[in-house]
């Protein structure tokens, strides 16, 4: 039986590679034990385009309705709840220029789509402080309607042996992305590590061979590169290595960040409020983009054993629990 007001309607389309299906792994795994959480999932395996965002809307009443896909819901009754959790949606002038292959044309039209629709949101989530800060100087008008809220996470297993001089470097690449000269920084500096110890470093990308080309990184001697992995094939490379790089700049959360922090592995990213919020104490980072700076912070990672949490601060039972305003079990 759901709660007065009728059951919570969601819409999960989108979600088909990265963080997005990531957050829907860990809304599965909520709700396989809730059936009676009076939640109403739509649109798995949908893209969001123009005609789903019509159909979806429902007639009747809800007692809330949650978009998790950055589009907030238009007609349907009921309170609005939102994810906002595309940084590219709300990038400053300036960072527009900035990209190297300019703003992707799909973005550049959803972002006024998206946009209009927060402002008819009752409640806007974000996953991290940085995401509410470039909300509100696109929309300050949503002050007071911004919740900041980290995606869920699970604690992953344990890990297996790892290899100290093995760096997972999980990123996907996009013509917006500067990886080819981000990765070529990194493997001058793991060069530059391996002499200083005599033990050889390995930087595994999660790129393919193609998209190495691409980019100009096909001599570099330490990448490896291994494809765009399934999501237990990188949790393999995750329980193996010994640290992670993570050089992107422009995120609104960052799930290998979150990954990281739960599994005890150093992270090797930039000097950020961002990176420090999401990695937390695994945060090894880095100030300037140069080889030599990225050198000293793969060295600091080789010695570097993390301690536990006392708690997760992603824990996915507390934040549907909120987000879905959802009913427990019976015992």
């Amino acid at each position: 039986m759901s709660r007065a007001g009728g059951p919570v309607l969601v819409d999960c389309a989108g979600a088909q590679m990265g963080g997005a299906l990531r957050f829907l792994t860990e809304l599965d795994g909520f709700l396989a034990p809730r059936p009676s959480a009076g939640v109403r999932l739509i649109g798995r395996g949908r893209r969001v385009a123009p005609s789903w965002l019509a159909r979806r809307e429902r007639p009747g009443r809800y007692r809330r309705t949650v978009a998790l896909n950055n589009v907030g819901y238009l007609a349907t009754r009921g309170e609005r709840w939102v994810l906002l959790r595309n940084a590219l949606h709300f990038l400053t002038p300036a960072e527009v220029r900035a990209l190297p292959g300019g703003l992707p044309a799909d973005i550049a039209r959803a972002a006024p789509v998206v946009r209009l629709l927060a402002r008819r949101a009752d409640v806007v989530v974000v996953p991290a402080s940085s995401m509410a800060e470039r909300v509100l100087t696109a929309l300050p008008d949503l002050a007071d309607r911004v919740v900041v809220r980290p995606h869920p996470l699970s604690p992953p297993p344990r890990p297996g042996e790892r290899s100290r001089g093995t760096i997972l470097c999980p990123v996907l690449f996009a013509s917006f992305k500067p990886m080819g000269r981000l990765l070529r920084l990194a493997d001058t500096a793991a060069a530059m590590v391996a002499e200083q110890t005599g033990e050889p470093v390995s930087i595994v990308v999660t790129a393919t061979d193609t998209e190495a080309r691409v980019q100009g990184l096909a001599d570099c001697r330490s990448l490896r590169f291994v494809g765009r992995l399934t999501p237990a094939a990188l949790r393999g490379h995750q329980r193996r290595a010994g640290a992670l790089l993570y050089p992107t700049t422009a995120e609104s959360f960052g799930y290998p960040l979150a990954e990281a922090r739960l599994a005890g592995l150093p992270v090797i990213a930039r000097d950020t409020g961002h990176n420090a919020e999401i990695a937390g104490p695994v945060l090894v980072p880095y100030r300037d983009e140069s080889a030599d700076d990225l050198a000293a912070a793969m060295h600091a990672t080789l010695t570097l054993t993390p301690q536990p949490e006392p708690a997760n601060p992603f824990d996915p039972v507390d934040y549907f629990t909120w987000l879905l305003d959802a009913e427990e079990p019976a015992l």
